[in-house]
């Protein structure tokens, strides 16, 4: 594998990015229409409104697979991230856009990892299957 490859990184698409920003977007709407309402049913829009804002901020970075000398380590959100050894690594299939990648534990155990398809930036989603087709052994 060349140079080029060993330090590749997959980010999430640009659709996948913006979510959370559009779902802030109509928190902020709708407190502005809850603003005229005395009690404390203003408070949850906004605080869904803050919550929705640091999700689109941290998106705005994330890159969903970074793939190194030995291992890739994958990162769909804020909580939940893999590092997975390439030779664990068993087999991926694309089956209903949705992205399977079954992978080994040391401990003998058959674990998989699900990303829609939609949630990679589509140039980016060659460079992957590539990447992961030139590590798999069979």
């Amino acid at each position: 594998m060349n140079k080029t490859n060993t330090k590749s990184e997959i980010e999430l698409s640009s659709k996948a990015k913006n979510k959370p920003l559009i779902f802030a977007l109509f928190m902020i709407g709708l407190s502005l229409i809850t603003l005229q309402a005395t009690s404390i049913e203003i408070v949850f829009p906004i605080a869904f409104c803050i919550i929705f804002f640091s999700l689109y901020a941290f998106n705005k970075n994330l890159k969903v697979f970074k793939f190194s000398e030995h291992h890739f380590v994958f990162q769909a959100g804020i909580i939940g991230k893999k590092e997975v050894s390439y030779s664990a690594l068993k087999s991926y299939v694309v089956e209903r856009k949705v992205m399977i990648i079954t992978y080994q534990t040391p401990n003998e155990k058959e674990k998989k990892i699900r990303i829609q398809v939609s949630q990679i930036e589509p140039t980016q989603f060659p460079l992957l299957e590539d990447i992961l087709k030139s590590k798999i052994r069979f």
